[in-house]
């Protein structure tokens, strides 16, 4: 059942719509749990319980630039796609045996909880449930437990990009093309080295800077802002996490590839 609190609909939609997840009433709207029929859940309020008093401890399963642009305060990060997932997580659950263990991700649309569960599970854990509402229903309903950028939400309709805001700098291949020809422009291959089996046609000199050195090593140091930056990665997701240091680094000129490289070189497969 859904629980009971009433979540504030403008601040759901600010950043639901950005995770492409579900409405309030989220129970109903799962399409992937009957996927999983084997995976405990666990729902909004009663995780908010058991954060509260201490029967729970929550783990983020996503990768390290999710995790470090916007999570539940207190969770611990075990990315479920390196290598050793259920040996960190049996040495986590080691340190606390007490405790129920609850996995999340990006919401209704994001698989990674239900993944995590069912290996935890399959490896004789019984103690891990999914929150597969994930991320966008916790900072909804709770904004004061959950931190971005490492800074608690307080005021979600400022800190919160929509996705009015996102589309706004998403190009389709061809209008990127176009800007990406401007004076100022400066092209930047945001995939990972194994990401780049093939270049993107006409822009075989962009400059290769994976995501989490851009960050790093451009952005926060506040470099390049006299370019008009034209990013794509591989799929176009990953971008969304980087437009919030971006915004919060005082970047204004910048345009994404939406759909990424994979948009345009159908046959690469995702990595």
């Amino acid at each position: 059942m859904c629980g009971r609190r009433t979540i504030n609909h403008r601040f759901l939609f600010l950043f639901l719509t950005l995770l492409l997840a579900g409405p309030v009433c989220f129970a109903a709207e799962l399409p992937f749990r009957k996927d999983y029929p084997d995976v405990k859940v666990v729902e909004l309020e009663e995780l908010k319980a058991g954060y509260d008093n201490g029967t729970f401890m929550i783990v983020d399963v996503r990768s390290t630039l999710e995790y470090e642009v916007i999570k539940i305060k207190g969770a611990y990060h075990v990315d479920l796609a390196k290598p050793g997932f259920i040996q960190k997580l049996q040495a986590l659950a080691a340190q606390y045996p007490a405790r129920k263990i609850a996995v999340y991700c990006n919401g209704v649309t994001c698989l990674k909880s239900y993944k995590s569960a069912m290996d935890a599970a399959e490896a004789g854990m019984d103690n891990v449930y999914a929150f597969d509402v994930g991320i966008p229903a916790w900072s909804a309903a709770y904004p004061s437990e959950t931190l971005l950028l490492g800074k608690e939400v307080t005021d979600p309709q400022k800190q919160l990009i929509s996705r009015s805001e996102l589309e706004k700098v998403m190009l389709s291949f061809e209008t990127f093309q176009q800007k990406a020809a401007e004076n100022n422009a400066m092209v930047i291959d945001a995939r990972d080295p194994i990401q780049r089996t093939h270049k993107l046609p006409g822009f075989e000199k962009a400059l290769p800077i994976p995501l989490d050195k851009l960050i790093k090593n451009v952005i926060n140091k506040g470099n390049l802002k006299d370019k008009q930056l034209m990013i794509f990665d591989q799929v176009g997701k990953q971008v969304q996490w980087l437009m919030y240091y971006l915004v919060d680094q005082g970047y204004s000129n910048f345009y994404f590839l939406e759909g990424g490289a994979t948009s345009v070189l159908k046959e690469q497969e995702y990595r």
